[in-house]
């Protein structure tokens, strides 16, 4: 595991990016970034109300130009939902670090989430929380480098995350 290159966590929302990746980074001693913070803090709003003001269109153009903005090196990087909508972001995602999935089936999704209105979540009218999965994972997918579940305490998810780190090199 080379400490120069970032660990970007991708994933659904309510899969955990954010708790893994702030275990994570205090574990490995690395700085922490959570995209959907920095797109909040630049943008001056929650997202739910940055996705109302702009669109889902606008609204991933938003969080691709915050994660192209990202200057940061040997981070951990909690990245939001949709980031894989932006095909020039997932690049640099990956040229800079190495992509974990944080896989997380539907069930648990659905436990977690609760309103998606209210988390600022990237669905089109009428879409369901399965059909979105369907739609995002095989970008998810595409983009990883490493997969995980998430159905484990964060604490184990974040041992299994070092592990799989280990094992890649």
């Amino acid at each position: 595991m080379r400490a120069q290159r970032n660990i970007v966590l991708i994933g659904m929302p309510a899969s955990g990016k954010s708790t893994v990746g702030r275990l994570l980074a205090e574990r490995l001693r690395r700085p922490f970034v959570d995209t959907d913070a920095v797109l909040e803090q630049r943008h001056g709003m929650p997202l739910a109300e940055l996705l109302q003001a702009c669109g889902a269109a606008g609204f991933v153009a938003r969080e691709e130009q915050a994660v192209l903005d990202l200057d940061v090196q040997g981070a951990v990087i909690a990245t939001g939902g949709s980031v894989v909508y932006g095909g020039r972001a997932m690049s640099a995602l990956r040229e800079h670090g190495i992509v974990v999935l944080i896989d997380c089936p539907l069930p648990v999704l659905a436990r977690r989430l609760g309103d998606p209105a209210a988390r600022g979540m990237v669905i089109a009218p009428g879409q369901t929380l399965e059909e979105l999965l369907q739609e995002r994972l095989p970008l998810y997918r595409r983009y990883a480098d490493i997969t995980v579940g998430c159905d484990a305490e964060p604490e184990a998810v974040v041992e299994e995350v070092i592990e799989a780190l280990r094992e890649s090199g």
